[in-house]
């Protein structure tokens, strides 16, 4: 089945603003521009999804939503093209705080919808029940058709008992590769590696060697001004010899591989990489590979597929020299030549409260892939050769990637190849890690253990007789919390009112905190609505913000900023804001309020704090 013809009415085009003041709120964002592309929603999808909600909440990692970005600009078109709104849901690339906000989100029965993962958080989504199935509601039969669906992929890395769990754009697919500088080459007299792997020498040993012979003091002052290998990967030579550290045994469990012959001889080949050949892969390169590499002074390169537009799109200077590409060499044991693949793509995480919704969003990436990677071949085409792209697709006939498995122990088993990295020898190594690898599987295998919940009657404050549980913060200077009533009052006889000198407290203010007695508790997603008026001029850069706020440490934690209108003619304005859950069921959180750059009186009244439980 081909690409549907767009239809859709003119009033179904324009993007709903839904009554929610958040980070991702309606008016005022700087959005990336959206393409120009026909998708159809048939009258069937549509339906679905007007049975679900307006927003959808979803987790793209380390993605400014205003970025200039391929994700972005699907996001944007589908926003405009469906009514529906996406709400991104802020966290950093660090596997630790995504799962620990994916878990809290399921744990408090209001989860998000969706996830942007990669083949490092696979098989842990699956068996942490991060994640569920996308059969059923993702039409994969027609991504597939229209070649916006890598299938290969999900088949390798995303498929469990059956069902699909990751849905992988076709182009968002990454053999991780070798670059090689052909100039140095020349100069130093050595021969072509494509010509080593078309007579089956193109083996780790070799590599070791040539890098060897690039690392120079081409100058003779003393120090190394050409270097052998320049990467950010640290577990790649694992994948060169086809093995990790973690495997699976008959049942499906999770076992350590640490005794494994493959395993150690590519421990052996770290080692003799990093210590027994002290500065080929140098210092520089290993923190900023690429951008080494495009100097001139590496011969060789081990990035992701993209590196072949990412070095003229984000190295100063561009590379001015003669490169080529070919896979990574073959470890000893890697005698069917795996290749180290990486991928990413979109999938439920469990419970997904509109998996119709999110579906549709999730073929928009797919779609939005194909046309991201028609603009860079026209733009980088004398890189992004036919020749290139071939390579890469043999590549992925036999994938492999060795963090799918390790990124199920601490640190992606980095301490003990730093280890091996300093020459410590390999039996040493693994003892010195081997039971806290071994508890990390025995949590990691057993029956996943979701928290008992504290639900409470929502926390509603009128101000009616008095503002008490309400006071200024400790560090605030020259404020005071007081009841404002007659003509300051909002609503009935009685309102809270805020203020505070801006001057004496800098760019940044907590206004008032909630008294221990109104405690929020962990595993839980908070609505918070208020009615308001703001007393003087705002600017541009005045934000509020809600936070959980720590009583025992007195640190306030995931703040939620968002903005709020002037009330210039007196008008009473009113805001609803999410706090979104903790992974934490012990601390006493309350809720702090604060603001930036904000003017000094802030009225507010009909406070009402309430748990949201969707699921």
């Amino acid at each position: 089945m081909k690409l549907r013809t767009k239809l859709l009415s003119a009033t179904m085009a324009v993007a709903m603003c839904v009554p929610l003041v958040a980070l991702t709120s309606c008016g005022g964002e700087e959005r990336p521009e959206a393409r120009q592309i026909a998708f159809e929603i048939t009258p069937e999808r549509k339906a679905q999804m007007d049975a679900e909600s307006d927003t959808i909440r979803v987790i793209f990692p380390g993605l400014d939503s205003a970025a200039d970005e391929w994700r972005n600009k699907a996001v944007v078109r589908f926003e405009e093209q469906t009514g529906k709104k996406v709400e991104y849901i802020p966290t950093t690339f660090d596997t630790t705080e995504v799962t620990e906000k994916i878990y809290a989100s399921i744990a408090s029965q209001n989860p998000y919808d969706g996830v942007w993962a990669t083949s490092t958080d696979y098989p842990l989504y699956y068996v942490r029940q991060y994640a569920e199935p996308i059969d059923g509601y993702v039409d994969l039969e027609m991504l597939e058709s229209n070649g916006y669906l890598n299938r290969g992929i999900m088949d390798d890395f995303y498929k469990y008992n059956g069902q699909y769990y990751l849905v992988v754009p076709k182009n968002f697919v990454n053999p991780m590769m070798c670059f090689y500088n052909k100039d140095m080459l020349e100069e130093l007299g050595l021969e072509d590696p494509k010509e080593l792997l078309e007579k089956n020498e193109w083996t780790v040993e070799n590599f070791h060697e040539m890098a060897s012979k690039a690392t120079r003091d081409v100058d003779g002052d003393g120090v190394y001004d050409s270097y052998g290998i320049a990467t950010v990967y640290e577990n790649l030579w694992q994948d060169m010899n086809h093995t990790s550290m973690v495997t699976t045994d008959a049942s499906g469990k999770y076992v350590l591989n640490l005794d494994s012959p493959a395993l150690l001889r590519s421990f052996d080949y770290v080692r003799d990489i990093r210590y027994n050949r002290n500065g080929v892969w140098d210092n520089a390169g290993a923190s900023s590979g690429m951008a080494a590499f495009a100097k001139g002074t590496h011969l060789f390169l081990l990035d992701a597929y993209w590196a072949i537009w990412q070095l003229y799109q984000s190295t100063d200077p561009n590379p001015n020299f003669n490169w080529d590409v070919l896979p990574l060499p073959y470890g000893a044991d890697n005698t069917e030549h795996y290749n180290s693949i990486s991928s990413g793509g979109m999938g439920f995480i469990n419970g997904c409260p509109n998996p119709y919704t999110t579906a549709t969003l999730i073929e928009y990436l797919c779609q939005e892939d194909k046309y991201e990677h028609d603009e860079l071949k026209a733009t980088y085409g004398q890189y992004y050769t036919e020749e290139r792209q071939q390579l890469s697709t043999d590549m992925q006939e036999k994938a492999f990637y060795s963090t799918s498995y390790d990124a199920l122990i601490t640190k992606l088993g980095r301490d003990l190849l730093q280890d091996i990295g300093y020459g410590k020898d390999n039996a040493s190594s693994i003892e010195r890690w081997r039971a806290t690898y071994e508890s990390d599987l025995s949590r990691i295998n057993a029956t996943v253990e979701w928290p008992e919940i504290t639900s409470h009657d929502p926390y509603t404050f009128d101000f009616e007789s008095n503002v008490d549980g309400w006071e200024v913060g400790p560090t605030v200077k020259e404020a005071t919390v007081t009841q404002a009533t007659g003509a300051d009052a909002i609503d009935g006889s009685g309102s809270m009112k805020l203020e505070f000198n801006p001057d004496a407290n800098g760019s940044t203010v907590v206004l008032a905190t909630l008294a221990e007695q109104y405690r929020l508790y962990g595993y839980s997603t908070y609505k918070v609505s208020f009615d308001y008026k703001v007393v003087g001029d705002m600017t541009e850069e005045t934000q509020y913000f809600l936070a959980y706020y720590n009583l025992s440490t007195k640190k306030q934690k995931d703040a939620v900023y968002f903005n709020l209108e002037a009330s210039t003619d007196g008008s009473v304005k009113h805001a609803e804001i999410t706090l979104e859950p903790e992974a934490d069921n012990e601390t006493v959180f309350t809720m702090l309020i604060g603001a930036r750059k904000a003017p000094g009186t802030l009225i507010i009244d009909n406070v009402k704090i309430e748990q949201v439980r969707a699921n």
